[in-house]
């Protein structure tokens, strides 16, 4: 082994634990956060618009708001440094931690899968249809693999995963007004609440109060360094995120009257689906191929308010968040990014 961290006494991955480097020991040598991505470029389609969304939310109060989003490709970078940066799942997918078989069955079926997920003229039906089968050949796999908790802490630690430049602060703003973040992902939730326990411990925050996971559930077994033996109801993939955001599990979500929506994929707004919201500001990033990018750049914003272009940062939805709840804003950044007038308050 070559990675070792203080283990919190809680039985799940949440963010409840800190680092340890001891001799011999290696942990992420790196920023878990990426810089400021100058080549960004933001769309508004109707300004007047979202700021009559962000005064009526102001209006109603902060004890109203949803603050609910994906995390692939959202949270995180998509591609980083002319790179791709690593996801959820492919953070897994290093050969010397859970060997050659497992990687090269998981990039298969992503290989398959993947264009199906990105293509924006498939039906929500044809699209579902694939993500069960994708989602299904994946579980498969990771149960026969049984990554333990050591494994995927190694895995992050030597990952390409990155958050966007502003998350750290968007984490901490929410967690100061009392405000919660729902992580609605079809990813695997021992990476991703491994990689907010770096980003905590990096940044000295605090997020165990401010973190809510919408996730398939994971089976561990205790007895085997926590080891995943299998997954519960419901199994969360990209299509189907709206029947999981459901009353009994999650009632907060349902008893607010407002949201705002963060996502990568425009299957990704259809969490709100089933909820009954007055106001929604929808925030996406778009991270399609060069072949899909102008038909899904106008869908995205055609159905949103907000559209991130060129793997872009997450100042934006910091800033909209500090205005809906009267926090001083970023004046410089507001004058640059040509949306004084839309959020000022």
């Amino acid at each position: 082994d070559v990675y070792k961290r203080q283990v919190s006494t809680q039985s799940t991955w949440a963010t409840q634990s800190t680092w340890e480097s001891t001799e011999g020991y290696v942990e992420m040598d790196r920023d878990i956060v990426a810089e400021f991505n100058p080549k960004e470029e933001i769309f508004i389609k109707n300004p007047e618009e979202l700021r009559r969304k962000i005064l009526a939310i102001r209006a109603d109060g902060k004890e109203k708001l949803n603050i609910l989003s994906d995390y692939d490709s959202t949270l995180t970078r998509r591609f980083y440094k002319d790179q791709p940066a690593d996801h959820s799942f492919n953070a897994l997918e290093k050969a010397e931690i859970v060997g050659s078989e497992f990687v090269d069955a998981c990039r298969k079926a992503r290989a398959k899968y993947l264009p199906m997920e990105l293509d924006p003229s498939l039906s929500k039906e044809e699209k579902q249809k694939h993500m069960d089968e994708w989602w299904s050949i994946v579980q498969s796999l990771i149960v026969r693999l049984g990554p333990t908790k050591t494994m995927i802490r190694r895995a992050v630690a030597m990952s390409r995963l990155y958050f966007r430049h502003k998350c750290p602060e968007l984490l901490k703003t929410l967690g100061e007004a009392g405000l919660k973040l729902h992580v609605v992902s079809a990813g695997i939730t021992g990476v991703v609440a491994e990689s907010f326990d770096i980003l905590q411990t990096q940044r000295g925050l605090n997020l165990d109060s401010t973190l809510v996971y919408v996730m398939t559930p994971e089976i561990h077994d205790a007895a085997r360094d926590n080891a995943v033996i299998g997954f519960g109801k419901p199994t969360v993939t990209s299509a189907n995120k709206h029947l999981c955001v459901d009353h009994k599990r999650y009632p907060e979500i349902h008893e607010n009257t407002n949201a705002i929506l963060m996502g990568d994929l425009i299957e990704d707004y259809l969490i709100v689906k089933n909820l009954k919201l007055k106001e929604v500001i929808g925030i996406g990033f778009l991270n399609v191929p060069g072949e899909y990018k102008a038909e899904a750049l106008d869908k995205f914003t055609s159905a949103l308010d907000i559209v991130i272009g060129h793997d872009g940062n997450l100042a934006c939805a910091l800033e909209v968040v500090k205005s809906i709840i009267g926090l001083p804003l970023d004046e410089e950044w507001l004058k640059e990014a040509k949306l004084t007038e839309v959020l000022k308050y």
